[in-house]
């Protein structure tokens, strides 16, 4: 059966902003909701989302996983052999099951390539002795294609892919076509969703599962359907990136890349997040929630795999964001209590 993590970028305001919030609130609510594991960021300088990387600190994050009987794999970014190892160092000491990363250097997109084929084939040694495989994901660095062509090269077991549902399209790449490309490495997946602004309002916008664009249904059940053993849920709401260069055939207006037609849908469409932190950002926190809690009832609708999985606490419209909210998602739309 086909494990569900929740990813720790999907929190971000949650641990920036909400008092006490910290990889062990984190544990604690994605126990309680029915998941099966988590995706932590390890990013300098702070490593904010694993809460430091101290050994004591990393040996208490494993007890306690191990004490909520949850899984973990970790995220980087870069291929160098030398920052992999030690990513995998603190991969060791967690437990855990993958590493993802993704590529970064030099903006000479052919030349990315031809370095992380050549780094990924130390890594690849490096991996096996740790024990964990590295998962290369398609970032918004480089297409489905590229990290397809990437992965063939390299030939590891030790190195496979980890498929990113959203990232790809910053490229004009189809996301099913995506899938397929990358289909024989696919270990994990983040699963996102999003719509494609017009182009005097900017690029990919992150939405609440279910209210973009994304094959996300389609997708879901290739990868259960293809034996994938995790998929890792990634609330991206309010993330911004501009679209990239053309390496797909798709085309901006049309199917999954449908530019909306009407005034954006706030707070699910929402484009001011840069505003709104700096006015006040304990309603960025309830934002945050309030989009996991809609997503996660869109799952447990919508894909049977996961129908398992416990939505937050509701509570009735009330205070400030009632208005909002009910012209994001309709007039009576529940909304998720962001204390849960």
């Amino acid at each position: 059966m086909t494990k569900l993590f929740l990813h720790s970028y999907g929190l971000r305001y949650q641990y920036r902003h909400k008092p006490g919030f910290d990889v062990f609130a984190l544990v604690d609510l994605a126990a309680d909701l029915g998941f099966d594991g988590l995706n932590v960021s390890c990013f300098e300088p702070n490593y904010v989302e694993i809460s430091g990387i101290e050994l004591a600190q990393l040996r208490k994050l494993r007890a306690y996983l191990e004490k909520r009987n949850m899984l973990i794999d970790i995220e980087t970014a870069g291929t160098e052999p030398a920052h992999i190892e030690r990513l995998l160092e603190i991969g060791r000491e967690v437990g855990a099951g993958y590493l993802r990363t993704y590529t970064k250097g030099t903006p000479d997109r052919r030349l990315r390539v031809e370095e992380a084929k050549a780094d990924l084939a130390q890594a690849a040694l490096l991996a096996e002795r740790a024990g964990i495989p590295l998962l290369l994901e398609n970032h918004e660095d480089l297409a489905a294609s590229e990290i397809a062509e990437i992965l063939s090269d390299v030939d590891s077991p030790w190195v496979q892919g980890l498929f990113d549902y959203v990232n790809s399209m910053l490229f004009y790449e189809d996301p099913l076509t995506s899938l397929e490309l990358m289909r024989p490495w696919i270990r994990s997946a983040h699963l996102k969703d999003c719509i494609i602004l017009a182009p005097d309002q900017g690029g990919l916008l992150g939405v609440p599962i279910g209210a973009g664009n994304a094959p996300v249904a389609e997708m879901t059940s290739a990868l259960i359907g293809s034996g994938v053993d995790r998929i890792c849920f990634e609330n991206t709401w309010a993330y911004q990136a501009a679209m990239r260069d053309r390496r797909g055939n798709s085309a901006l207006g049309e199917g999954y890349f449908r530019n909306p037609v009407r005034p954006l849908r706030e707070p699910g469409e929402y484009i001011h997040i840069k505003d709104l932190l700096a006015m006040d950002p304990a309603k960025v926190v309830e934002f945050e929630y309030w989009a996991l809690g809609h997503s996660l009832q869109w799952l447990k609708a919508e894909i049977p795999a996961f129908a398992h999985i416990n939505i937050p606490e509701l509570r009735k419209h009330g205070g400030p964001v009632q208005s909002v909210c009910a012209v994001g998602f309709g007039e009576g739309t529940p909304i998720f209590s962001a204390g849960h």
